[in-house]
């Protein structure tokens, strides 16, 4: 474990009182790092931490304590199951004392939970110190990918996500789909990657591009959304799908459904939202492109007079041709 040196800072991030050595929790610490950290902030970033950790420059300083918080967070969340417990040929017994005895089950269960509530906190604000500080960390590699949405802040614009920076990279791949499935039939491969293009180069891109962006950004949005209500709420494991909220005891021992008349309510509702603005995103280009704006739409064959415009229906979402249930 590269960040953590002592049981002090153990107990400074934690809040709770930790009375187990360091090397009781190390397997839970570096298991932290693997699971919830690095995939998040990138190995070459975590190591550039660790050359850092005695660092007297404050840019490091607020680097590591931001990092050190969610780090102990979800390695404490990884361990309370199994610290205090033997293995032995008598079996599977938990380790008490006269003077201290196991909790009850409740009271971990609400320790597990507001453990990892609190890691989620300190990961997205560690997210959004690095974004900010970026240029001061050359090996931090923000996970934007050159998409048309390419932050929290923007996504929340249009479906709110209360700007969660976790969330947001856990959509990546789902916008990514959404892009390529959606968006580039719209716009047409010319016109996708002069745009994609332009985003990436050195200046200012276009007014013209600007408004067309405005108006890919809303429902790639609510498709993206439509599309992961689903997905990022269930495990999928070699034994079956399962739920994975943890609001509660018994959803944290035993998954259970969620409550999908609600998630298919707001998936119909982000679908419908998104389809309409896919058409309208269609109707913008035919009645603004022409040989001086969206030149490469306007001479391709997706272009539509602008009398004629909207009669098209290879977009319409219905349950024989669903976009997304197809």
């Amino acid at each position: 474990m590269k960040l953590i040196q002592s049981i002090d800072q153990v107990r400074a991030y934690s809040a709770i009182n930790v009375s187990v050595t360091l090397d009781l929790l190390l397997p839970y610490l570096s298991e932290s790092e693997l699971l919830f950290i690095r995939p998040v902030i990138g190995k070459d970033f975590f190591n550039a931490l660790a050359d850092n950790k005695d660092s007297q420059e404050d840019i490091w300083i607020q680097a590591l304590d931001l990092v050190r918080k969610p780090l102990v967070l979800y390695g404490l969340y990884l361990g309370i199951d199994e610290i205090g417990v033997s293995i032995s040929g008598q079996g599977v017994q938990v380790i008490g004392t006269q003077t201290h005895t196991p909790a009850p089950q409740y009271k971990v269960a609400n320790l597990k939970e507001n453990l990892m509530r609190r890691a989620h906190a300190g990961l997205d604000n560690l997210l959004e110190f690095l974004e900010a500080n970026k240029s001061s960390f050359d090996s931090f590699k923000p996970l934007d990918s050159g998409l048309f949405i390419r932050n929290a802040a923007e996504f929340s614009k249009y479906v709110d996500i209360r700007s969660s920076r976790r969330l947001f990279l856990v959509l990546l791949p789902i916008i990514h789909s959404a892009e390529q499935k959606f968006i580039r039939p719209i716009l047409g491969d010319a016109l996708f990657d002069a745009l994609k293009t332009a985003m990436q180069g050195p200046s200012d891109i276009s007014e013209d591009y600007k408004l067309l962006i405005g108006q890919i950004r809303p429902c790639l949005a609510h498709l993206t959304m439509a599309r992961s209500l689903d997905e990022i709420s269930i495990d999928i494991l070699d034994w079956g799908v399962f739920a994975n909220a943890e609001s509660t005891f018994t959803n944290i021992t035993t998954k259970q459904s969620a409550n999908r008349e609600r998630i298919l309510t707001m998936q119909k509702s982000n679908q419908l939202d998104g389809d309409s603005e896919l058409k309208s995103l269609q109707l913008f280009l035919d009645h603004n492109a022409s040989d001086s704006r969206y030149q490469q739409y306007f001479t391709s064959a997706l272009h539509s007079a602008p009398d004629t415009s909207g009669t098209r229906n290879q977009y319409v979402n219905d349950k024989t041709k669903s976009l997304f249930f197809a």
